[in-house]
């Protein structure tokens, strides 16, 4: 009995919480991030107001749920911190939450955020405001995620380019090797894991788990690319071979 009014109050609490979630995205795509536009008119400054109370926001959004008892989490690798300028976030991508959790660690990393949100009326003045990367053209997204590295920024970057599909092998997209070769920049490992697993690929929000989830958060020390690829291939064999490398590494570490 027990066990079952648990399960009844997780999913309650995910309600309220998913709830709370897109009430507050409401209100500050219609009302704090348009009033940005009005009162901040240097867009540096906006986009580190903006993208500084995401960060908060998104914290607020996972110390809601781990107070209702939807879910608890640790991260270890804490003394891998600050990001280095120039440096690629590289995560795998079990859960639909995972954006939130890594938005809420490393508030001032550039996204790749799906183009359709900034189409959308209630989310394009967020994502204008905060200034992050659409991904709708390809040699575009990797063109200004190069730019930026190249100028002193971070990135976070899920190299899936989707959630995982569960008990599937890892498969990453050539992206991540591609601008992190052509930036130069540094690679900053983050396993995700959650056990037991929820909010997977193809699942809906109510399909909880029998008992509270887990996540957890390993941040890795950086890694530079050239210690994990020859320097005598070509550009095109040097972004397989990174690519490889990096899938490797976390095949390695995710547990199944």
């Amino acid at each position: 009995m027990k066990q079952k009014l648990n399960h009844i109050w997780r999913l309650f609490g995910t309600a309220l919480s998913f709830f709370l979630f897109g009430l507050g995205g409401l209100l500050m795509g219609l009302l704090l991030f348009p009033a940005l536009f009005l009162f901040i008119k240097d867009p540096t400054r906006r986009q580190t107001f903006a993208r500084a109370w995401l960060g908060r926001a998104f914290s607020l959004f996972i110390a809601i749920m781990k107070n209702l008892g939807v879910l608890s989490y640790s991260i270890r690798g804490l003394e891998n911190l600050p990001v280095p300028a120039n440096s690629i976030i590289v995560a795998n991508h079990p859960t639909l939450i995972d954006v939130v959790f890594l938005i809420s660690l490393f508030p001032e990393a550039d996204c790749v955020i799906k183009s359709n949100l900034w189409r959308n009326p209630f989310t394009r003045f967020v994502v204008s405001a905060a200034n992050h990367i659409p991904n709708d053209d390809g040699a575009g997204l990797l063109q200004t995620s190069t730019e930026r590295l190249r100028s002193g920024g971070t990135l976070n970057l899920f190299p899936e380019g989707t959630r995982s599909t569960p008990g599937r092998e890892l498969r990453f997209k050539p992206g991540a090797a591609a601008i992190a070769l052509r930036a130069g920049a540094k690679l900053l490992p983050v396993l995700i894991s959650c056990r037991p697993m929820t909010l997977t690929k193809g699942e809906s929000w109510y399909h909880i788990p029998e008992h509270k989830p887990f996540f957890e958060f390993d941040i890795f020390a950086v890694m530079d690319p050239s210690d994990l690829v020859g320097t005598s291939m070509k550009p095109r064999e040097k972004e397989k071979a990174l690519n490889r490398a990096m899938q490797q590494f976390f095949r390695e570490h995710v547990q199944d």
